[in-house]
């Protein structure tokens, strides 16, 4: 137990947050900066074969591993920052950012269903981020509820604990001086065939990814689960109330033979998110010709000889009708006095 302990002489271990084979994980302090209360970080302590060929070898993953870490970490914000790794006394230490936060499984309870919409949408969020690690060619190894964190901030999911790093922990050395790992990185249940076989695929994380799906929707444990003897497949759907869609999706994700699974997290994400609707064509909206305008000086000479032409032919109108138009007895003097012409009575 390294409790109370100072690493590097700035990171202060408080408490252990969880142990196991693969190494321990503590909650500490950075005593170098300056905030109080002091920032917490999380540090993982891996300790591996002491064999010095072996340690050989591990110097070498580790600084590779924390280089793809901290690679993580810096493009994704769901990612754990990776603050630090170093070695003392033989031991391996990462130091990264702490998640306040719960795991998924305050989330997804046995004996407790959860919905379809509820399972959608979480199948989303983990794919997502997974998506991310998956675009850098990055395996996880060990998708399951404790290493799903639910970050309190803002309620997003943040991926923690990758596989790769445990392996340094597994590795030993035979008498003819190859390295291999001694047992398969990964969660039984959360595992398929082909990793606990030691040859873990993109597709094993979305395998672990779907059976964590079924799990939340069954409301039982993967191992509760049981298989059939012919062919390996999970038989789950009695268990479930699930659409044919989501449910054949969910199938695929757990198929036995990974060359039938979604080959990706970007992929698996896209067969759940439904297509989006056709927009309605908009109607068009007539628009009245445009009066034409002169745009050189015949055009406009133009104009104005037709506007002459109806000006004359008004003005003749006009006179036409005081030459013929209607007369009677009576004549107007110049002087405008009207006059009249007696009757002849005789």
């Amino acid at each position: 137990m390294l409790v109370g302990l100072i690493l590097r002489n700035r990171y202060k271990i408080i408490k252990l947050l969880r142990s196991g084979g693969f190494g321990d994980t503590y909650l500490a302090e950075d005593l170098d900066l300056p905030q109080t209360p002091k920032p917490k970080c999380v540090v993982k302590h891996l300790k591996p074969n002491s064999n010095p060929a072996v340690l050989q070898i591990v110097r070498r993953l580790f600084d590779s591993e924390a280089q793809v870490l901290y690679k993580l970490g810096d493009d994704n914000k769901q990612i754990p920052r990776l603050f630090a790794h170093f070695e003392e006394q033989g031991q391996f230490y990462l130091v990264q950012e702490f998640v306040d936060g719960e795991d998924l499984s305050h989330e997804i309870i046995p004996g407790k269903r959860l919905s379809e919409a509820e399972v959608t949408k979480l199948l989303q969020e983990i794919l997502a981020v997974l998506a991310v690690v998956h675009k850098q060619n990055i395996i996880h190894r060990d998708i399951k509820p404790q290493n799903l964190m639910r970050r309190r901030q803002d309620g997003k999911i943040v991926l923690i604990d990758f596989g790769a790093v445990k392996e340094i922990n597994t590795l030993t050395v035979n008498t003819q001086g190859y390295t291999s790992a001694t047992v398969a990185v990964g969660t039984p249940g959360y595992m398929p065939s082909e990793q606990a076989a030691g040859e873990p695929k993109l597709c094993s994380d979305i395998y672990a990814v779907g059976m964590l799906g079924i799990s939340a929707l069954t409301g039982l444990q993967p191992h509760e689960l049981p298989k059939d003897p012919t062919n390996g497949e999970v038989i789950w759907r009695n268990w479930a109330n699930v659409s044919e869609r989501l449910a054949d999706i969910l199938s695929k994700m757990v198929s036995y033979h990974f060359n039938q699974r979604y080959r990706t997290a970007a992929e698996a994400l896209q067969a759940l998110t439904p297509p989006a609707p056709p927009k309605p064509k908009p109607i068009p909206t007539p628009v009245p010709d445009p009066i034409p305008t002169p745009t050189d000086t015949s055009s406009r000479r133009r104009i104005l000889q037709t506007l002459g032409l109806m000006s004359a032919g008004f003005g003749l109108a006009v006179v036409g009708n005081n030459i013929f138009g209607s007369r009677d007895n009576s004549s107007t003097s110049t002087t405008g006095e009207t006059t009249s012409t007696p009757i002849s009575t005789d």
